[in-house]
């Protein structure tokens, strides 16, 4: 088999910055390239107070392993936290959301089978940096194109329980 022009080493501290959004960095660490879309791996730099509200995919199976740091995570009607060294399985159709309350950075290790949800995060940044501003309603519905649909109807909850707050640059809180 021939090995095209795509790195398949990828170093320690090596990848693409795609994405900065709602306080996180999104970095490229596989492309749909390197494995013929068979799926593809992202960095995420999980700030303290960052909440990705629930939502789920129709087509994307997604795994993390958490680098560093500790997360909580809701999948399906379960929520915990866990830290590093741990992973978490977000099944396709599996409304999931994940959420840092701790003082300190968190680093997560995502991996998406099939490849493409890196998109979403480079439309979301796009969107929220644009000069219009964006809102939850717009959001929500670029992220169907990108295969996430929110389910705003389950943050409620989260943020009772865990003191999390649903915000978009500019705008105000969800208390």
């Amino acid at each position: 088999m021939a090995i095209g022009q795509e790195r398949i080493i990828v170093q320690p501290g090596e990848g693409e910055l795609i994405a900065s959004v709602f306080g996180y960095n999104v970095i490229r660490k596989i492309t749909a390239q390197q494995t013929s879309g068979a799926f593809s791996i992202v960095e995420l730099m999980y700030p303290p107070g960052n909440f990705t509200p629930p939502h789920r995919h129709e087509k994307t199976d997604e795994v993390g392993y958490i680098l560093e740091g500790e997360l909580g995570f809701m999948v399906a009607e379960e929520d915990f936290r866990v830290g590093a060294g741990s992973f978490v399985v977000r099944p396709k159709g599996v409304p999931h959301a994940i959420w840092n309350i701790t003082d300190l950075p968190a680093r997560l290790l995502d991996m998406y089978t099939p490849a493409g949800m890196e998109a979403w995060y480079q439309e979301l940044a796009r969107l929220v940096g644009g000069s219009k501003q964006a809102t939850m309603e717009t959001l929500f519905e670029a992220g169907r194109r990108y295969d996430s649909v929110f389910m705003p109807e389950l943050a409620p909850r989260l943020i009772q329980k865990f003191g999390l707050k649903l915000e978009i640059p500019g705008q105000p809180a969800t208390p």
